[in-house]
């Protein structure tokens, strides 16, 4: 085997063993202009273990194949960092992701360079998603947990998602928000408002007070305890109201959601509109969403409920509770009915007719039953997804060691390209 240095047209060079006329041995090959440096073993060509840079400064330290990255190997991208398996240039099948500012981490299987399968999503507030995923996004059955109301991140404008699920980037390398790649802002009207991270049952004490409609039941005395009379007007077409009962988050760790609708309790019928409920949710509080996802977002059947005792059964979309469905206060009395859009549109009430009443209370009490259903689903998807978190987390491990022999592999062509060729420009 012979060695040298060979300069190319355009700037960049490879100095280092060959044989063949090609790459071999140990060598250092420069990009064009002389940015961007492989430094390790080739074979005939092809990398085989040692580190890349970009020109960026970005890097990855591991195995290659056939001209790909292959094998075990960590790639350190802005502030992200992979370690885990990589196949034919992409990450996975097991692997980890984390930030090196928030903390905010994924770990699990991946599919294309993408989260797909099962994993475990930290983010920066210590809050966890543990379930399904598809093309990078919570879909299938996932259980959503999170840190105390004190502790929960706070999003203050409903335009950021800061704790949407932790995707891979883009192909040309750029995230769209903090710790959010490729995250899906909901498009809300009116303006920004203040919610906490994992929290969809959110319960606000700023709102306007309502004023029933003429000829509107109230029988919710002992729900709501005390509340003001107010003069004002709650209007689902004025949107004046800046609370919903109960909110959705926006992607995992709850930026803003419906922030405009009005509360409607369920004790009149279709229409009618009630003051919002005032209450203050203690630091400690907790909550856990249990259910179906859809591109991101809870869609389908799922429960959600805080330790507190407060408790949605049945059906969402969108992070909204939207179809049939039962919420229980911490009192234990229960709200009951057909939500649009997080709005109570249809309730039970005496007045109704009763055959129209046992249809509503049927399909609430089979949308209960599909949300309990699609909880105890969850529960077993989250179970196989800490299996695979545990994987991938020794994948992880696994792929410290597989840097570390980049290194020296890389430390070798280093020492050889002096040797051949002392003036020879290594830009790593």
């Amino acid at each position: 085997m012979s060695g040298g240095r060979f300069d190319f047209d355009d700037g960049g060079a490879y100095c280092g063993g060959w044989e063949g006329g090609k790459a071999h041995g140990h060598g250092i090959c420069t990009g064009p202009k002389g940015q961007g440096e492989y430094s390790g073993s080739w074979n005939y060509g092809f990398e085989v273990v040692g580190i890349y840079t970009w020109p960026s400064g970005n890097t990855y330290e591991g195995y290659w194949s056939q001209g790909k990255r292959h094998g075990l190997g960590i790639e350190t991208k802005g502030r992200w960092v992979y370690r885990g398996e990589w196949t034919h240039g992409f990450k996975g099948r097991y692997g980890t992701r984390q930030s090196m500012s928030s903390g905010a981490k994924y770990e699990g299987t991946w599919n294309n360079g993408l989260q797909d399968g099962y994993g475990t999503e930290t983010y920066a507030d210590g809050g966890t998603y543990q379930g399904q995923f598809t093309n990078g996004m919570r879909h299938g059955y996932g259980v959503r947990q999170s840190v105390p109301y004190g502790m929960a991140s706070v999003v203050r404008s409903p335009l950021r998602t800061s704790l949407s699920s932790l995707r891979s980037e883009h192909s040309n390398g750029t995230l769209p928000q903090q710790d959010s790649p490729a995250a899906n802002p909901e498009s809300l009207p009116m303006s920004p408002t203040i919610t906490r991270g994992g929290f969809a049952l959110s319960l606000y004490a700023d709102a306007e007070a309502g004023k029933a409609k003429k000829g509107g039941l109230f029988r919710r005395g002992s729900l709501l305890g005390k509340l003001k009379k107010s003069e004002s007007k709650s209007s689902l077409a004025s949107q004046k109201s800046r609370v919903s009962f109960l909110k959705s988050e926006s992607g995992i760790s709850s930026a803003a959601s419906d922030a405009t609708s009005t509360v409607s309790l369920g004790e009149g019928a279709e229409g009618e509109e009630f003051p919002p409920f005032e209450s203050d949710i203690d630091a400690t509080t907790t909550e856990t969403y249990m259910g179906e996802w859809k591109n991101d977002k809870r869609s389908g059947f799922g429960v959600s409920e805080r330790s507190s005792g407060l408790k949605y059964e049945g059906e969402w979309l969108d992070n909204l509770r939207h179809g049939y469905g039962c919420t229980t206060l911490p009192d234990g009395k229960k709200e009951e009915g057909k939500y649009r859009h997080n709005v109570l549109v249809k309730g039970m009430k005496k007045r109704v007719l009763p055959l129209k009443s046992a249809k509503i209370r049927q399909k609430v009490d089979r949308s209960v039953e599909g949300a309990q259903r699609a909880a105890a689903i969850a529960r077993q998807k989250s179970e196989i997804a800490a299996s695979r978190t545990t994987h991938a987390k020794a994948k992880a491990d696994g792929s410290e060691q597989a840097a570390q022999a980049a290194n020296n592999e890389s430390g070798i062509a280093r020492m050889m390209a002096r040797e051949l060729s002392p003036d020879f420009y290594q830009p790593g």
